[in-house]
């Protein structure tokens, strides 16, 4: 009787567990618990309120080839986190967003409305094509597309999300006004060798701008910052008035966002002729008062960094050399953290400065204030503050001379940054108008919240920094060099965004490194290094004994035999250069089985030990209740 109760008590759990289950899956099914590290599964704050802030319905299609993903486990690992992250924003909207998933299958009709949608596939096999995109669509059929959400970037897969829901729910063309001692939009301009005036194109900076923004140059002193402009972007400020630089102070203290380019020496300055002095940028009024500086008469150069330059005295004698002036930033120099700059590849500066926080007080009223500064791109750790002047010799830079003259410091020179927080006006008296007879301009806003981003370089914006113009069959193809313009795009984009957006950074990958085997490898590895060493030790010591035995020999000796000592030291040699490769192949296969008895137990742990632990529970739990029934009984 004993034995049949206990047994009737396992199955009446097994029962038990499967009817919780299904009926959890079924009543619990929106419960969530996130326990990863990062909380990887869990929509940010600014995702969340741009969910909930969708006025009109949003229809979003996740087109993914199910079927065609079979057998690529990473790829449908990552539909599931895409899919699972889709849910997560239907939910927090409050049924404003619906969410269809197709699998458009091959030469199938839900395969043609996929790229008609704009999303992308990929070959993976002959006639087969991998589609894991996002449309979105609103109330009046504007469309966004992702067309391949890419599973390398899925460190800003919600803010690539959260931007597409922003732009169906705010579908207007946002405004970029331009402040620029620069030619940026085209124009005319004086050509120094002829004194005559000349057209000059657009920049493809500008062009690009045009192509996702209304661009609006806001040309001579500027008494107010038109309430439509969604962001400000200042390129190489100069000769601005008091009431121009009031306007742009009351702008961003009143939440306004600017982009604002710096340079302590902008070589794309033409109105700046033969000076070479009169090549900085004027804003220093307005960065004293948030508390930065983008230090006049010095640049960042970096010897790590520096790109090459053909340089002589004649074009027959032009070599290729560094020239420190000249910086390309890569991965490791910016910010991964931040989406203005952590999918990009390669930035190209030219003569930059560099930002660091002013010292003394922040403000011109004494208080102190000043803003935090958030660096998206810096040089390496090894930069040089070179000053201006070396670039300023009778015969013009000479990269050679700079070389010898590095001077490497010993920590990093921020570039561009992010400045933001609560800073004072520069104007807190107000200006004399610009026109006379005119009142003064009163004092407006004391204070506000900064959100700007500060970029120690103008020359970037210029064509030859980052872009290839060529013409092809009469049209003129730019061929991109670097991703200058995409920093400004993606700038532009996220500062013309909500604040809930700004506030959707790059998140934690769902796939996490296996510490444990990597800290393994890297263990394996440095012996492995160590004896390689030692192998390389041994080898030159022999050469070095081969040749004083050699040295010993007579001067008339010209035998290529050779004598019983270097044959005895040889055959020492090659003793030992098998014996350490075989401790190297033991080290190799040493770590392989390491690393296979690790993965054998954590299946072992996952697939047998998890669910042995939890039915000893669930049976010693119900021997204990019956036991404490049966007592009861008696």
């Amino acid at each position: 009787m004993k034995r049949a109760g206990l047994i009737g008590a396992i199955l009446a759990l097994i029962v038990v567990f499967f009817a919780v289950n299904m009926i959890a899956a079924a009543v619990m099914k929106n419960a969530r618990l996130d326990l990863t590290q990062g909380r990887v599964f869990t929509l940010t704050s600014g995702s969340k309120a741009i969910a909930k802030a969708i006025e009109e319905p949003v229809t979003l299609t996740f087109y993914y080839s199910a079927k065609v993903s079979q057998g690529q486990p990473q790829v449908q690992t990552y539909a599931r986190r895409v899919r699972e992250l889709l849910e997560e924003y239907a939910r927090a909207s409050g049924g404003k967003i619906r969410l269809n998933v197709v699998d458009p299958e091959p030469n199938s009709e839900l395969e043609d409305e996929a790229e008609a949608a704009g999303v992308q596939g990929i070959p993976i096999a002959q006639g087969r094509n991998l589609y894991l995109g996002l449309v979105g669509t609103n109330s009046v059929e504007t469309r966004e597309v992702i067309p391949f959400l890419d599973p390398q970037k899925e460190r800003f897969l919600e803010y690539d999300i959260s931007r597409l829901l922003y732009s169906l729910n705010n579908p207007k063309k946002k405004v970029v006004g331009l402040i620029s001692a620069l030619q940026l939009s085209g124009g005319f301009t004086m050509d120094p060798r002829t004194r005559q005036p000349r057209q000059m194109p657009a920049w493809q900076i500008a062009e690009q701008i045009r192509g996702t923004f209304e661009l609006r140059p806001l040309n001579g002193p500027q008494k107010e910052i038109p309430a439509d402009v969604d962001v400000l972007m200042i390129a190489h400020p100069k000769g601005l008035t008091d009431e121009t630089l009031f306007a742009i102070d009351q702008y961003v203290l009143k939440g306004g966002r600017a982009i604002v380019f710096v340079d302590p020496f902008c070589e794309s300055d033409e109105s700046a002729g033969q000076d070479p002095t009169a090549r900085f940028s004027e804003f220093t009024k307005l960065l004293d008062a948030w508390g930065v500086e983008v230090v006049r008469g010095q640049i960042a150069a970096d010897k790590t960094l520096a790109k090459q330059v053909m340089w002589g005295s004649s074009q027959a004698r032009a070599e290729r050399v560094m020239y420190v002036p000249y910086i390309g930033l890569g991965p490791a120099q910016l910010t991964k953290e931040d989406p203005i700059t952590g999918q990009l590849q390669m930035v190209n500066l030219a003569s930059s400065g560099f930002i660091r926080q002013k010292e003394g007080t922040g403000t011109e009223s004494g208080n102190g204030v000043k803003a935090s500064i958030a660096p998206l791109a810096m040089t390496t750790d090894r930069p040089w503050a070179m000053p201006v002047m070396e670039l300023l010799g009778q015969m013009g830079p000479d990269p050679r001379a700079m070389l010898e003259h590095y001077q490497a410091g010993s920590a990093p020179l921020t570039l561009a940054a992010r400045l933001s927080g609560e800073v004072n006006s520069a104007f807190p008296a107000g200006v004399p108008s610009a026109e006379a007879g005119k009142p003064a301009v009163a004092p407006g806003l004391l204070k506000g919240t900064l959100n700007v981003i500060l970029v120690a370089d103008a020359d970037m914006l210029a064509d030859n920094q980052w872009i290839r113009v060529q013409n092809f069959f009469g049209q003129n193809v730019g061929q991109k060099l670097a991703d200058n313009g995409d920093f400004v795009i993606n700038a532009l984009d996220n500062l013309s965004g909500s604040t809930d957006l700004m506030a959707v950074r790059a998140r934690p990958t769902e796939s996490r490194p296996f510490d444990l085997v990597l800290t393994m490898q890297k263990q394996a590895e440095e012996r492995y290094a160590e004896q390689q060493k030692a192998l390389n030790l041994k080898l030159e010591e022999t050469q070095r004994n081969l040749q004083a035995l050699q040295a010993q020999r007579g001067a008339d000796d010209k035998s290529l035999v050779l004598s019983p000592e270097q044959q005895a030291e040889l055959e020492k040699f090659k003793g030992e250069l098998a014996s350490t490769r075989k401790q190297l192949r033991a080290v190799k296969l040493d770590l392989s089985r390491d690393i296979e008895t690790l993965g054998t137990k954590l299946r072992m742990i996952n697939t047998a030990l998890i669910p042995v632990v939890v039915t000893i529970v669930a049976v010693g739990l119900g021997a204990f209740r019956a036991s404490r029934r049966r007592r009861v009984g008696k």
